[in-house]
């Protein structure tokens, strides 16, 4: 029996039945399988999936800017499992952004340890974390060589951009334009070009170099991956795919799939008719549609920068009971059906409904109410209810749905009292004692080289002087270190987020990549022995903002004013109140980086209470 079988299979046949077309080249290369004497067979045909000019391999995406570990090396070893021909990564690789060779180094050779475990070739890409002032570049030629280059494979065009070497950052150089040029010209018509960039600068305000790079490209089929966002978009331009992956590693709210926010490999299968695209999440298997460009646009409309939201409940003493309300805010074109149930989180009572089911027309907003009693007087920052939601809608006769949580919180906000002279020289003798907070106890991260509050602390105050807001921060810091170049992460700095919109909009609970506009940061460099302080504001510094800061035998001190107008020109009226947070950065020699404490959690952190940080102009 077993040799009659043996020489069935030998026999070559042209077998019915359909399958891919890719999956075949002219030739069909399939073997067929015949029984004789069989009427039926045990299979659907014999058109194999074996086209010898298809290959498959694999993209990894961001694994820094906010780096949680373990996540790239297990999809090191899940590709090691999986076999792809080769791996390509689309940059963010080390965390980087320094000038201090010995860490970079460190960093390089913790990834490459990883990588090198791979059974396949790896190649490389730079990001803005691995490629952004003259010592990273240094170091990256030195280790790696050209920071752009290409390689065919199976007569495919694979080209590699520095999207960070035209003299900033989300930027291409002239020359590495013109080196595209001339390698496009000496490779004319591959089977298919496969373009690789870190930032995705066609959906940027300011899309530089990009419009050149597409006009070298138009006359062929090509296809482009990017990362940078943290969240998956598929889009496309000019009526090529272009895709900016999500994470293998990097940080995420981590809200899933329809949100775009999820770490996985790309695994990428190359037909005659381009590539066909796999999103294999560490915990899933999902198509190239998982989250396309109209998608995202619907979900900004509908869910993001505070459209789909719930602002603190704020009181001024003590808490006994109140009344919040979601926010709902249809900026979309088609309406969507949001369902959602309340849970208290223990510390109050549901007095109302407890759920709810509504229908959110286009172009308007709905704000269910969500009442709630506390079983005692609550005098702090916390969460006080979970709301559990899901939000669908139809299109192209698909039904599309998300599922989130928000919290509810309550906070209270301060009086801001009158300082009635402030003279702007880094001396806190005018601040009263009573006015100062201090920060959070312990570091919240790098808290390896932190050794106590002697090594870096800080406590600071906010009043209200001449309708405008004055600041005032004191540093204990065993070892003040700054850098002549200026460059933020290998020194000492201290930052402000200040908000001063209307309450509503200053008490709503922001996400990583879900901040609602309006924040305003100032960042003080310290000061030192041979370098004067200096104030930088993100995005830029408002006229009119004047500050001191001098050495102490502690470590230093600073005053900062910020005039009315600036404060009414975010709020769009005269401003009533204001949310601040402080925090500050201890960058010590031969740490591996700068150690964070902080008086609140950043407000963009999932552990953030909304609304926290409040004061109002009594």
């Amino acid at each position: 029996m077993r040799a009659a079988i043996m020489n069935i299979l030998a026999v070559t046949v042209l077998a019915s039945g359909s399958s891919p077309a890719w999956a075949h080249s002219d030739h069909n290369h399939s073997e067929g399988v015949i029984i004789e004497g069989s009427a039926e067979n045990p299979w659907t045909h014999l058109k194999f999936n074996n086209n010898p000019d298809a290959f498959q391999f694999a993209i990894v995406t961001d694994r820094t800017g906010g780096l949680r570990p373990g996540v790239f090396s297990e999809a090191v070893d899940k590709l090691n499992l999986l076999q792809p021909e080769f791996v390509v990564s689309v940059g963010d690789l080390i965390e980087g952004y320094t000038e201090d060779r010995a860490q970079l180094e460190t960093e390089w050779n913790e990834f490459d340890s990883m990588v090198q475990r791979l059974d396949m070739p790896f190649f490389y890409l730079a990001g803005n974390h691995d490629y952004t002032n003259e010592v990273m570049a240094d170091v990256w030629r030195e280790r790696y060589g050209d920071s752009y280059y290409h390689f065919v494979y199976r007569d495919v065009l694979f080209v590699m951009l520095n999207s960070n070497d035209g003299g900033k950052t989300h930027t291409f150089s002239q020359q590495q334009i013109d080196w595209l040029g001339q390698t496009l010209k000496a490779n004319p018509k591959p089977k298919w070009t496969l373009i690789f960039t870190h930032a995705p600068l066609w959906d940027r305000p300011d899309s530089d170099r990009w419009s050149d790079i597409e006009a070298l490209l138009s006359d062929r089929k090509y296809t482009v991956f990017a990362g940078h966002h943290h969240r998956y978009v598929k889009d496309k331009r000019h009526g090529r795919k272009y895709f900016t992956l999500a994470t293998t590693g990097g940080v995420t709210s981590g809200r899933g799939t329809r949100f775009g926010e999820f770490d996985h490999v790309v695994w990428v299968t190359m037909s005659d008719e381009g590539p066909i695209i796999a999103n294999m999440m560490l915990d899933g298997i999902w198509g190239e549609d998982v989250r396309t460009a109209k998608m995202r646009d619907l979900q900004t409309d509908m869910i993001d920068k505070g459209r789909l939201s719930l602002p603190a409940i704020l009181y001024r003493n003590a808490f006994k009971e109140g009344e919040g309300a979601l926010r709902l805010k249809n900026d979309s074109d088609i309406p969507y059906q949001f369902k959602a149930t309340y849970r208290s989180l223990g510390d109050v009572t549901l007095s109302g409904d407890t759920s709810i089911s509504v229908q959110v027309p286009p172009n308007e907003i709905v704000a269910p109410a969500i009442k709630l009693q506390a079983d005692k007087k609550l005098t702090d920052d916390r969460n006080v209810v979970t709301v559990d939601w899901h939000l669908s809608y139809q299109l192209n006769g698909e039904t599309i749905e998300y599922r989130g949580e928000e919290q509810l919180a309550i906070a209270r906000e301060r009086p801001l009292k009158k300082l009635r002279q402030l003279t702007l020289d880094g001396s806190l003798k005018e601040w009263p004692e009573s006015r100062f907070l201090a920060n959070a106890e312990g570091a919240f991260f790098n808290t390896q080289g932190f050794t106590g509050d002697a090594d870096a602390s800080f406590r600071w105050a906010a009043v209200e002087y001449e309708k405008g807001l004055g600041l005032a921060l004191e540093v204990t810091d065993d070892q003040v270190q700054r850098s002549e170049d200026g460059a933020i992460p290998r020194q000492d700095f201290a930052f402000f987020s200040i908000d001063a919109r209307t309450k509503t909009r200053r008490s709503i609970k922001q996400t990583y990549d879900n901040r609602v506009p309006g924040e305003l940061t100032l960042a003080l460099l310290a000061p030192s022995s041979t370098v004067e302080p200096e104030l930088r504001g993100d995005p830029s510094l408002p006229e009119g903002i004047e500050y001191a800061a001098r050495l102490t035998p502690q470590g230093y001190s600073a005053e900062i004013f910020i005039p009315q107008r600036v404060l009414d020109k975010i709020h769009g009226s005269v401003w009533d109140g204001v949310r601040i947070n402080a925090q500050l950065r201890d960058a010590d020699p031969q740490e591996p980086g700068p150690t964070g404490r902080e008086w609140l959690p950043s407000w963009g952190t999932e552990w953030a209470v909304g609304g926290s940080g409040g004061f109002f102009r009594p």
